[in-house]
């Protein structure tokens, strides 16, 4: 099945509803109203020298629901367009009887056009996971004060997931979600837990900065480029390969103008999107012509040196 040769920029509040339905016109109509996010929450906690191990279980049991049963948007969603999320958690280090210390590294996918391929959106660590949780404790939030770092973090990360994975489908489309994530940091600034401040995080790159990354004029050509990757390259290479490479090769060449603008020191976004993408990347330009894949490889080195290993296959 084809999608509408002009696809409707100007209904875009739907756009993913959208593209999910004619990707999945085959799933039956009556499919049961979903929450929002189906994420899948793991937690290691085998740092942690503690002799109740049924806390933890509860733990991975109440973020789960929490984060899959509360409807994060108000938009109606099928079973089928949930959006695809991994929270892995992992605790180093606890602090009397119920402070913990350790990371949550946040993994999104969305669906290719065409394919049966899921592109990750987001792939990267908080460092700064400092929570307090008592055995049975019922997860509290509100959207506008801050009474709790742990659900605090989780619905701050929610609403990036939301954000990044609408900007795919939409140019600019996932502001609303962002602004919830922006108005999250700005309620937790008097949490003292790292991770909420501007100064805070190694090389400024904490929950603080990430927002502000992605809510800054001068971040506006990264957020167009994934629009540009996504929904103009990546979802008309089933078709029309090519055509796809060259928007994604575009979409690079935003993300070359941002590095060489250097607008700060503040790439946090910058880098979780090359962090995410450098194997998919590769992965793109494959099967392009040596050109063009010369082309790609001297972008790349010279804008994303860290991944540099793994654009030399494209030599």
């Amino acid at each position: 099945m084809r999608a509408p040769k002009n696809f409707p920029n100007e209904v875009m509040r739907c756009s993913r509803k959208y593209f999910l339905l004619i990707a999945a016109l085959c799933t039956c109509a009556a499919a049961a109203q979903a929450q929002t996010v189906h994420c899948n929450v793991t937690l290691n906690a085998q740092k942690v020298q503690s002799t109740n191990r049924t806390l933890f279980e509860t733990l991975k049991t109440e973020i789960a629901n929490f984060v899959n049963n509360r409807a994060w948007t108000n938009h109606t969603y099928q079973q089928f367009e949930r959006i695809e999320c991994n929270f892995i958690i992992t605790l180093n280090e606890q602090q009397g009887e119920s402070d913990f210390k350790g990371t949550l590294q946040i993994q999104a996918q969305r669906p290719v056009y065409g394919s049966i391929y899921n592109s990750p959106t987001i792939n990267t660590i908080d460092n700064d996971f400092e929570f307090s949780y008592k055995e049975n404790e019922i997860l509290d939030f509100s959207e506008n004060t801050h009474s709790s770092n742990l659900t605090s973090m989780l619905a701050y990360w929610v609403y990036v997931v939301l954000g990044i994975d609408y900007d795919t489908f939409s140019a600019s489309g996932g502001t609303e979600w962002f602004r919830q994530a922006e108005r999250i940091a700005q309620n937790a600034q008097s949490e003292t837990r790292q991770g909420w401040s501007s100064s805070s995080g190694l090389n400024h790159r904490n929950r603080y900065w990430l927002i502000e990354n992605i809510l800054g004029n001068k971040y506006t050509r990264e957020r167009r480029a994934y629009y540009t990757y996504h929904r103009l390259g990546l979802d008309v290479m089933s078709e029309k390969s090519d055509e796809g490479r060259k928007q994604v090769m575009l979409a690079l060449q935003e993300m070359q103008k941002l590095y060489q603008e250097k607008p700060d020191n503040t790439l946090y976004f910058y880098t979780i999107f090359f962090d995410t993408k450098a194997d998919e990347i590769v992965n793109i330009f494959s099967e392009a012509t040596p050109a063009e894949k010369q082309a790609a490889y001297q972008l790349l080195s010279a804008i994303n040196n860290t991944n540099d290993p793994k654009y030399k296959k494209l030599k």
